[in-house]
């Protein structure tokens, strides 16, 4: 009767080291892979984001530009205006007029929405937080819309960056601890140093002028 011949112990170990050879070269490459296919999505997304919100903004842009031009004329006559009861009038003019803006709610009309995944947020440039108590609607209002075009918005976060009605860049990425973020208009090749609150609009912008903005190629 013929012995059964099995593997030696020597073949196993060259066997279990050819696979542990293979195994710490593909994972990685794996890995790389994915987090280049996530960056990509999150890219095309933030183009998705940025297209959306433009349309909302210049919606936007109209129907508060007769109260951005009644702030103008009151602020032209408060330089010629003397007497105080006309100053006094004329703020309060601004003041009821501004009260009906959005967008344009200080002299830049510079701020980030920022959507959590679950709820818009109006942020300052530094982050911080808005009141927007009083305009919270305007806000679900404007998110909203980028999310009836954008249909990833239940597993994606994201950051706009609007300046005097025009959406200046977005960002995008699937958690707020991410370091895979996409951004348009300037597109990202690789893993972020930042997480997408921290992470600087004002380098993939469309303006030019600013200190620290990188120019759209």
């Amino acid at each position: 009767m013929k012995k059964r011949k099995g593997f030696t112990l020597i073949e196993m170990i060259v066997v279990l080291a050819i696979i542990g050879i293979l195994m710490a070269v593909l994972i990685p490459t794996w890995r790389y892979f994915l987090m280049r296919s996530n960056l990509r999505s999150q890219n095309s997304y933030s183009k998705v984001v940025f297209n959306a919100a433009q349309t909302q903004a210049t919606r936007y842009k109209f129907v508060e530009r007769d109260s951005m031009g009644i702030i103008k004329n009151a602020d032209a006559k408060l330089l010629t205006e003397t007497d105080s009861d006309k100053i006094a009038a004329l703020e309060s003019i601004k003041t009821a007029e501004r009260n009906k803006l959005f967008m344009g709610q200080d002299a830049s009309g510079e701020y980030y929405l920022y959507w959590d995944g679950e709820q818009g947020h109006q942020l300052a440039l530094d982050g911080s937080t808005i009141d927007s108590s009083a305009n919270q609607t305007l806000v679900d209002e404007f998110a909203n819309s980028i999310n009836k075009v954008f249909t990833h918005s239940g597993d994606t976060v994201y950051k706009v960056y609007v300046k005097d009605y025009i959406v200046e860049s977005v960002c995008c990425s699937r958690s707020e601890s991410s370091d895979i973020i996409g951004s348009y208009p300037i597109e990202q090749d690789g893993r972020s140093d930042d997480e997408i609150l921290d992470f600087n609009l004002k380098k993939v912008n469309l303006d030019d002028t600013d200190d620290n903005a990188v120019p759209a190629p």
